[in-house]
């Protein structure tokens, strides 16, 4: 979960309100020119302009203006260290997160210099990839491709950007987008989530006692991609928080597992493992490794997801999959259209690795965000010409009626009364909210037919207070106002390989403090925080012709026109995913920040109807204690309960599956010895060694096709059981902020699983059903009947 989310209630005092911070103060008609906001950026400074092919391709942003204040500070004569240190003061100087630096080297995301088809064609994707990534690591950098996406993520110094741009298989460079968190003492969530009520229908009277068998996922095994913390492992295992090392497969791509005692990952195995302690475990170390810790985070999470479902570098089906279910509370922002699909991104190939590992009978479940309050969107404003200001709040005017331009959309972290201040926290455990992350997309994405044309720029501003200079030997009086502190300006100018995207990183100064914010500021505890700031975003189309449909996720900052739905974080708008919201166990902790829908309209656009996409798929419950984490809340929390729930339903199905295909073979006209074991075959994947090759083959495709027939089945049961009268939180079916409902098992759930099977929708995958039934309900359709009416108290 994000750090706001987890302290947004820390702080109650109500401060004395401010009037809002003016944009121009003057009444405008549609599309008029900017508001009175400062001319210049960076601290006085004018904004960045590239002076060449290569600059042009790094924007006119955060790391063209590092990069233009190195070339006019530092000595080439000086030496290699004094370069060094140059090179960090230019960082230090346009406000770069320490996330996205290792020293003078800077993470960012090297867009291929590829046409739409070529970014299509798998093969010469790797290939280009390939080709860039060995020329980039024997010039001595860091570099890693993303598997399926057509981006490099690198470790650039500063001083060698510009010669990295200069190559012509380079088409962009950018900040780099990383992976985060969606950020057994875990009895709370485990016993409201029913686990119990769960295992028992492994063995109670209502399945016959052929059918029966003690569900606690032995026999499945489930694979968690996280962070993880290595030194309290022993300790979690000594008190029986952990599975045995037996049953533990450790997996780092980079580094040694846990090597950045990052406890995340921890927790949400704690929290499976207390639901499904005989499975085995297959645990993915994404972050793992030294320097920037972004590089490899989304490269090995696509990894992780390839070996998991036993999938190749292209997504190929190289065997049955190593697990049923993959979980994961990691999100991707930024970096996709938000409708379900991958785009043309860095998130391209961790989209495509997903739909794969689905198609070979892996259930992914992922946490769907916790940027609810983090998020807004809409039609970007009308108005001819270049330079129009995004308007957030068209429905302002003056006494007279004439619209105001409000271009400004004030951030905040939510602490307190005053949704207008943030301040600089001083205490380490948040001083992450002093980082402040923009995401910017919109419905502009490359397809077949067309490139990104369309061109947006993303300005941090702060406000500046009234103060005094001298210049010429005057004192002139500078107006209180805003100022921009950093923009994002990258290239969208028709050719391949642009994505309608902009990213801020900016850690927050001290001279970023105003005398606005000073009483807020009192109304904090002592030591908390010394400064206090107001901040906002401005977006600027820079093209004429609108009508896009713009997208802003600010990570750790609420913005004061805040749209809470659509904020969806990636992957959880796929279809493949079963994406899972949060519903707290703590009355005075509600969990509005969880993410909701629907999925974006197709290439990021405004959907029709709400109903036509709808997300998350269900809710789990957060805001629990772990050993690891004291509190461990956000939809981090909620996607392993769900996960641990699933992968048991899919056990259930499984015993009643087998059941059936042994009683039938128990029967004298089934008797052969291959097909005697051929379901435990497709749903182990353990094909036996004596197959003939047609055997084989058959055994291998009908594989497949069951383990995927057992995910839906399982699917279709969360699904029923999340939206069982209890559990379902509205009126429709479906909603956009709970799903289905909340997963929660009761004494009715095993009728919920019967129901499935038995309806009609579901009845081709005949070799789920039990087939004996007693009389005198001899028919499916008496059965289904039956157990719907149990499961929803009809």
């Amino acid at each position: 979960m994000s750090l706001s989310h987890h302290t947004r209630s820390a702080s109650r005092a109500a401060a004395a309100p401010l009037p809002p911070p003016a944009s121009s103060g003057a009444a405008h008609a549609s599309g008029s020119p900017l508001s009175a906001v400062s001319a210049p950026v960076y601290a006085g400074e004018a904004a960045p302009t590239p002076r060449n092919d290569a600059q042009a391709k790094l924007g006119r942003g955060q790391l063209l203006h590092a990069l233009q204040w190195f070339a006019r500070h530092s000595d080439a004569s000086a030496g290699a260290a004094a370069s060094v240190r140059a090179q960090i003061a230019a960082l230090d100087r346009i406000g770069l997160p320490r996330s996205l630096r290792n020293g003078e080297k800077v993470a960012v995301s090297i867009g291929l210099n590829l046409r739409y088809e070529q970014i299509q064609d798998p093969h010469r994707l790797a290939e280009a990839a390939t080709a860039l990534r060995r020329r980039l690591q024997a010039a001595g950098l860091d570099a890693q491709s993303i598997p399926g996406s057509p981006v490099l993520h690198a470790a650039v110094p500063l001083a060698r950007l510009e010669w990295v741009a200069g190559l012509d298989a380079v088409s962009t460079i950018r900040l780099m987008p990383q992976a985060r968190s969606a950020a057994a003492i875990v009895g709370a969530g485990v016993a409201a989530s029913g686990a119990e009520a769960l295992r028992a229908l492994g063995e109670s009277e209502s399945v016959l006692p052929t059918q029966r068998g003690k569900l606690d996922g032995s026999g499945m095994t489930i694979a968690v991609i996280d962070r993880f913390d290595a030194g309290n492992i022993a300790t979690l295992r000594a008190h029986g928080d952990w599975p045995a090392a037996d049953k533990t497969v450790e997996i780092a791509r980079f580094g040694s597992f846990g090597g950045n005692r990052a406890a995340h990952g921890n927790s949400v195995t704690e929290i499976v493992y207390d639901i499904a302690p005989g499975a085995n475990y297959r645990l993915y170390d994404t972050f793992a490794g030294e320097g920037i810790r972004g590089t490899v985070g989304l490269r090995s999470w696509i990894q992780a997801i390839q070996d998991a479902a036993h999938l190749d570098e292209f997504n190929q089906r190289t065997g049955p999959a190593r697990v049923q279910v993959i979980t994961a509370s990691l999100l991707h922002t930024g970096s996709s259209p938000g409708d379900g699909t991958a785009g043309t991104g860095d998130a391209r190939g961790l989209y495509e690795a997903i739909a794969a590992a689905r198609g070979n009978g892996v259930l992914v479940v992922n946490a769907a965000g916790n940027d609810a309050l983090n998020h807004w969107d809409a039609t970007a404003s009308e108005g001819t010409g270049a330079e129009v200001a995004q308007d957030f709040d068209p429905g302002n005017r003056d006494a007279s009626g004439a619209a105001i331009l409000d271009d400004v959309n004030v951030l905040s972290p939510g602490l307190g009364a005053d949704q207008r201040c943030t301040a600089l926290f001083d205490i380490p455990d948040l001083q992450l909210l002093n980082e402040v992350r923009l995401h910017l997309t919109w419905s502009d994405w490359e397809t077949q037919l067309t490139n990104t044309t369309s061109d947006y720029r993303m300005e941090l501003v702060r406000w500046t207070d009234e103060k005094t200079r001298e210049e010429n030997g005057r004192r002139v009086l500078v107006p209180a106002g805003w100022t921009v502190v950093a923009q994002s300006d990258d290239l969208q100018d028709g050719r391949s390989a642009t994505t309608p995207t902009e990213k801020i990183a900016y850690s927050l100064q001290p001279q970023d403090a105003t005398e606005r914010c000073s009483a807020f500021l009192a109304t904090l505890p002592p030591g908390l925080a010394s400064h206090a700031a107001m901040i906002g975003v401005r977006i600027v189309r820079k093209t004429p012709g609108g009508g896009h449909f713009l997208n802003l996720i600010s990570e750790y900052h609420q913005p004061m026109y805040g749209v809470p739905e659509r904020s969806l974080g990636a992957p959880a708008d796929s279809p493949h995913v079963l994406a899972v919201g949060a519903e707290s166990l703590l009355a005075d902790f509600p969990a509005d920040y969880s993410s909701r829908g629907p999925a974006l309209g197709p290439g990021g656009t405004l959907p029709v109807a709400a109903a036509d996409r709808p997300k998350p798929d269900l809710t789990s419950f957060s805001a629990v204690r772990t050993r690891s984490t004291p509190w461990f809340s956000g939809t981090s929390a909620a996607a392993p309960h769900a996960a641990g729930l699933g992968l048991l339903s899919m056990q259930h199905h499984r015993q009643l599956a087998l059941a059936q295909a042994r009683n039938a073979a128990s029967r004298p006209a089934a008797s052969l010895p291959f097909y005697v074991s051929l379901a435990e075959t497709t749903l182990t994947g353990a094909i036996r060694p004596d197959a003939t090759e047609s055997q084989y083959g058959f055994s291998a495709q009908l594989g497949v096709e069951r383990r995927n027939d057992l995910v839906a089945a399982a699917l279709r049961t969360l699904e029923q059981i999340a939206g069982a009268p209890g559990n379902r939180k509205s009126e429709d079916a479906i909603d956009n902020v709970h799903g289905y409902g909340l997963l929660r098992f009761d004494a009715r759930s095993g009728s919920c699983f019967l129901a499935r099977l038995y309806d009609p929708a579901d009845r081709a995958r005949r070799w789920l059903l039990p087939q004996v039934q007693p009389a005198p309900e001899s028919t499916y359709d008496a059965w289904y009947l039956k157990h719907d009416g149990a499961c929803t108290g009809a």
